[in-house]
């Protein structure tokens, strides 16, 4: 394997993750190549369905009906029902299973998920196909600093974007508790989902270094450097 296939891309709101997917898209093929074991990207964020949700669930509303998944939050949209998160990552898994992809291509499917079996849960819906290719890549900051930099990078006129979208604070809030060091707990190099290994590794961006180009580089290379080492041995 040159490139990873899918990359599970995972992290608390504002750790970063959207930061290091514009590094990358700044950075040549060449060089996302034979550093990161990247090749042409694409990118399958829940935020985005999230966002489709709301603006269907404003149509209903002027329609008169009742809105089905989100609720209106000054930040954009807040999820009424948790069960959302599901139907977003059943979403994500079939449209990544619905697409031709070139297998020397890399796809992040992303998400952030809170709570003691927040992964986990999710991890198990997506299709096998999906796990079989996979591995995982979890942006570590903690709760603090995931919601200083969730208030930071708000912006209200661009608040539909990846980059400067806020998460309202009773959801936050949820986030001060994941299950990523639970999954990682027996062993730090996989995650063993329907009896499949998935390799992972961790990019530490605390202190906060994806402000920095040149140390998010040095961070991201150490990382998936690790990253396909344990791909060689357990795949």
């Amino acid at each position: 394997m040159e490139n990873f296939q899918i990359i599970l891309y995972f992290g608390r709101p504002a750790a970063g993750k959207s930061e290091v997917i514009d590094y990358l898209k700044k950075t040549s093929t060449v060089e996302r190549k034979k550093r990161f074991h990247i090749g042409h990207f694409t990118c399958l964020d829940d935020f985005n369905l999230l966002w489709k949700k709301g603006e269907e669930d404003d149509i209903l509303e002027e329609l008169g009906k009742q809105r089905r998944y989100t609720l209106t939050h000054h930040t954009g949209y807040a999820v009424k029902d948790d069960f959302l998160y599901k139907i977003l990552v059943k979403e994500l898994s079939a449209l990544y299973m619905k697409t031709k992809y070139n297998k020397e291509d890399t796809t992040f499917i992303e998400f952030s998920r809170s709570g003691e079996t927040g992964y986990r849960d999710s991890l198990e819906l997506l299709d096998p196909e999906i796990l079989k290719k996979a591995v995982i890549v979890y942006i570590n900051v903690s709760f603090e600093e995931s919601k200083r930099k969730n208030l930071r990078r708000y912006s209200v006129d661009e608040k539909g974007s990846i980059l400067k979208h806020s998460v309202p604070e009773e959801i936050m809030n949820k986030y001060r508790i994941d299950d990523w060091n639970g999954l990682t707990r027996e062993n730090p190099d996989y995650v063993e989902i329907k009896g499949i290994k998935i390799p992972c590794a961790e990019f530490k961006n605390e202190p906060e270094i994806t402000d920095k180009p040149e140390a998010l580089g040095k961070e991201l290379e150490r990382a998936l450097t690790r990253l396909k080492n344990t791909c060689e041995k357990i795949l």
